[in-house]
């Protein structure tokens, strides 16, 4: 149940969390009532992080029927890969000028929260790494506007991951293949071979492009159980 602090933040939270866990799919429609009850909240409250949610757009509202959890088309997936690609590079251009070997530092307990989620199956929480490993590294570069940019990306970006990372554990069984990803290229920024990198950073965003199916999903009501 939540309570006190910030009912707005922690119910978006919340309710990002069962996004990102797969709880609520792709044009799955939230029920107020039932959902202001599992959260232990009013709905003014809940309104109002349903419209934080809207403006991160990871919810849309349709007129006298609510909300529904965003479906992602392929265009937007395109969207949303290729400026995640460009901004990536920009942020590795001002990494690789600085040549400061501490600068990934940050992002080893990142990786310990990563595989630590993996072992214990939790989807959710290796996409939550996988948001911290990819903003810390764009963090890294100095860059304020750069970062602010990569942040708000990465909250509609994780749709995306979210139906990636558990099509993978689906099909393939093992949460863990990610997180050795993310090491390899963890690894690879400490080694300083700019050509590399750059390879590298551009076959992960190829490799972790979704497929349009994994994304989408039959519409159904969510009733907050």
């Amino acid at each position: 149940m939540i309570q006190q602090e910030s009912l707005v933040s922690l119910a978006a939270n919340e309710i990002r969390r069962l996004i990102v866990s797969g709880e609520l799919g792709p044009g799955d429609k939230l029920n107020e009532p039932p959902l202001a009850e599992r959260l232990g909240i009013s709905r003014p409250p809940l309104r109002e992080a349903l419209r934080v949610l809207e403006s991160e757009r990871l919810l849309e509202q349709t007129p006298r029927r609510g909300y529904r959890v965003v479906s992602m088309t392929d265009a937007d997936v395109e969207e949303i890969y290729s400026l995640r690609r460009a901004l990536e590079m920009f942020a590795l251009d001002l990494l690789l000028a600085r040549r400061d070997p501490g600068a990934f530092d940050a992002l080893d307990p990142i990786m310990a929260a990563m595989r630590a989620a993996a072992k214990r199956g939790d989807s959710a929480g290796v996409v939550r790494a996988n948001v911290l490993f990819h903003t810390g590294i764009v963090e890294a570069a100095g860059h304020g506007r750069l970062t602010d940019a990569y942040r708000t990306l990465m909250l509609q970006m994780q749709l995306s991951m979210a139906a990636n990372v558990r099509s993978e554990a689906r099909t393939k069984g093992d949460l863990g293949k990610g997180c050795d990803r993310h090491a390899a290229l963890l690894e690879c920024l400490r080694s300083g071979d700019a050509d590399r990198i750059r390879r590298e950073f551009a076959e992960h965003g190829e490799r972790d492009y979704l497929d349009r199916n994994a994304v989408a999903g039959n519409s159904a009501e969510v009733t907050g159980a």
